[in-house]
């Protein structure tokens, strides 16, 4: 427009011999030049429309409301596990969280769409698979610990018990013997025994030996339960330290929230990096949907379109208010542009 505006000016500018011809002249040109501005103006104006619509139309991304955003399923990763039919079903769930609330057809999906859902898996994954790692042996420890705890409550019970038991028949043991030598010495100090007296004493003898025979077998038997009880207490703090040793190195490396990096939209794709389980994934591709309707970063943590995965509800993913409030802006926003 700048070309033909400068060129009708140098004519204009051009000088005339004759006033009248040039007033009239003048007013002419003045009146072509009207016209062209305007004429021009018009074709510019219906052109930029005419544009806007049309990426509208064979995108749908600026009027998310209005036409719904077409995607389709890109590049999955084998080591996923999971099938192109699995990841349309996740996305189909994943749509009807922003389109339920306003019974609105906000996504769809189309095979040939140019907006696509890709797994890709990189550094990000095979750390999740490490961590799932380090999180079954901790909970294989954690089992292990119950089950010595367990184990160790029972040993030491028995032990108790059985000491106790033990503890008894020894002073039961300690005062025959006792009662034993003392009855000796006044039968000695007395010259001797008779033999009646002998074959009582004889007998207690007997008795005595008896008693601490099995006295010897219960105390070897304590002795091994003791060696069980002491096992079971050392295997206890073999598991306790590993236990730790295990939930240090995962906050070392696992800790603290998980940002949304493990998903981006990036204005053509929705990639997604990194997920544990089917309810992970599709949260991940809720938040990027979010992304794909033009909502940003909200400050709830329990929002949808919070920055970090961590206080949402997996199992029952719903936009709260604050989602809802961005949905309804987006959508009046793109419907006050019509």
């Amino acid at each position: 427009m700048a070309y033909y505006y400068d060129s009708i000016l140098r004519i204009i500018s051009q000088p005339r011999t004759n006033s009248c011809y040039n007033n009239t002249m003048k007013k002419l040109l003045q009146y072509i030049l009207l016209f062209f501005l305007l004429s021009f103006s018009g074709i510019i104006l219906a052109n930029r429309e005419s544009v806007r619509k049309t990426v509208q139309e064979t995108t749908g991304l600026n009027k998310p409301c209005s036409k719904p955003i077409k995607y389709a399923i890109g590049e999955i990763d084998p080591k996923f596990g999971i099938s192109n039919d699995q990841l349309i079903q996740d996305s189909e769930k994943a749509e009807e969280v922003w389109e339920n609330p306003l019974k609105k057809d906000l996504f769809k999906y189309s095979p040939d769409a140019k907006l696509k859902i890709n797994l890709i898996f990189d550094e990000r994954q095979q750390g999740f698979i490490e961590a799932d790692i380090l999180e079954n042996n901790l909970e294989k420890l954690d089992l292990a610990h119950e089950s010595t705890i367990k184990k160790y409550a029972s040993l030491s019970s028995n032990y108790n018990s059985k000491l106790k038991s033990y503890n008894v028949r020894v002073a039961e043991y300690e005062k025959k013997l006792s009662d034993y030598n003392k009855e000796v010495q006044k039968i000695n100090s007395q010259g001797g025994a008779s033999q009646d007296e002998y074959d009582q004493l004889k007998k207690e003898r007997s008795d005595i030996e008896s008693l601490f025979n099995d006295l010897e077998k219960e105390r070897k038997n304590l002795d091994a339960l003791a060696g069980k009880t002491n096992q079971a207490a050392r295997e206890e703090n073999n598991i306790v330290n590993q236990y730790n040793a295990g939930v240090e190195t995962y906050k070392n490396k696992f800790g603290g929230s998980m940002e949304f990096e493990k998903g981006v939209f990036d204005g053509e794709n929705i990639n997604i990096y990194q997920f544990k389980e089917n309810s992970d994934l599709e949260m991940t591709i809720i938040h990027e949907m979010g992304h794909a309707l033009g909502i940003e970063h909200l400050n709830n943590p329990d929002s949808i379109m919070y920055y970090l995965m961590g206080e949402q509800d997996l199992n029952n993913p719903k936009l709260t208010e604050e989602d809802l409030g961005a949905l309804k802006n987006i959508c009046r926003i793109n419907y006050m542009s019509d």
